[in-house]
């Protein structure tokens, strides 16, 4: 399916920046096109479309005559007080933070068109990791083995828990109102299916250790109101069309959702139990699948030793 396509019109050393972030940062979602003058950003719309044009206010009188162009968003220095409904970016930050911003707002424009899905060449691995009892250390498992594989792939931490685990990542600020994660992720799935990729890219946050991630559900309630469609449609777009490697859904409970992705999971991990009460639990999950015809999925688990921050088979 076709992409959006994103044209950044600025001056040339500020495009050389843009341009050289996005050279290494690829992305699945959307086309990248650098102009540096609006002449020759009339003669690219005379023949084609641009879905957002990302344009530095000291050209944005011009740009805003131009047609073909879905979203005109201004980049500004700060003093902008140009007299236009465009939506404005503060110029002077990262090229990463920038393309949250405009992922964000690509989203919630219903003028640009949605991603439902993309052939991939290459989908992503998706390895699901879970105790059927508590206590085993599976988060703090989750996260060592995305930093061990992080030094090699792409990978994208999911955490399907009832509550936070990242605040002591997370600044002060970011505490302090809404946690844009999961939450976020659900009602795109529920609402808008086609704008779930855009979206997820402006939520998707970056550990220290190498790895990417998506902060939990802000109200518990969110997470049970995923159905096995809602889960099926959500691993789909994070495996096949998003640039990862590995995806790790670390999860704390069991509905119908969560044996739908057991199902999906090329790898499913679980705590190697000790003693005879985490046998019997673990037996009964076993049994569980074998009632949901689902004997695939207990060929493809994986047992470990869960010890602090090692990660062991």
């Amino acid at each position: 399916m076709k992409r959006m396509l994103l044209a950044v019109l600025a001056d040339k050393m500020y495009s050389n920046r843009f341009s050289d972030y996005i050279s290494h940062h690829k992305n699945m979602l959307a086309d990248f096109i650098i102009f540096t003058s609006v002449d020759n950003t009339r003669e690219y719309v005379k023949k084609g479309k641009i879905d957002i044009l990302l344009v530095d206010e000291s050209m944005s009188g011009g740009a805003l005559e131009l047609s073909n162009i879905k979203k005109i968003i201004i980049l500004s220095d700060g003093g902008y007080t140009g007299q236009t409904a465009c939506p404005v970016i503060f110029k002077y930050q990262s090229a990463g933070r920038i393309l949250k911003e405009i992922f964000a707002k690509a989203a919630d424009d219903d003028n640009i068109p949605g991603i439902a899905s993309i052939c991939a060449s290459k989908q992503a691995e998706l390895i699901t990791v879970f105790s059927p009892y508590g206590g085993a250390g599976t988060s703090t498992y989750s996260k060592s083995l995305c930093a061990g594989m992080a030094a090699s792939n792409n990978v994208l931490y999911i955490n399907l828990e009832a509550f936070d685990s990242f605040a002591e990542f997370e600044s002060n600020a970011e505490r302090q109102g809404y946690i844009c994660g999961m939450s976020e992720a659900v009602y795109y799935i529920k609402h808008k299916k086609d704008k779930l990729a855009f979206k997820m890219e402006s939520i998707i946050k970056h550990h220290n250790d190498g790895y990417s991630y998506i902060l939990p559900v802000e109200d518990y309630r969110d997470l049970y109101s995923i159905s096995a469609d809602d889960i099926e449609c959500f691993a789909d777009i994070v495996t096949s069309s998003m640039m990862y490697d590995k995806v790790v859904f670390d999860t704390g409970c069991i509905n119908e959702a969560l044996l739908k992705l057991f199902e999906i999971s090329d790898v499913l991990i679980l705590p190697k139990a000790s003693g005879t009460i985490q046998e019997n639990k673990q037996h009964s999950f076993e049994r569980l699948l074998v009632r949901n015809g689902m004997d695939k999925t207990l060929h493809n688990i994986k047992y470990v030793v869960m010890k602090g921050r090692q990660v062991s088979n």
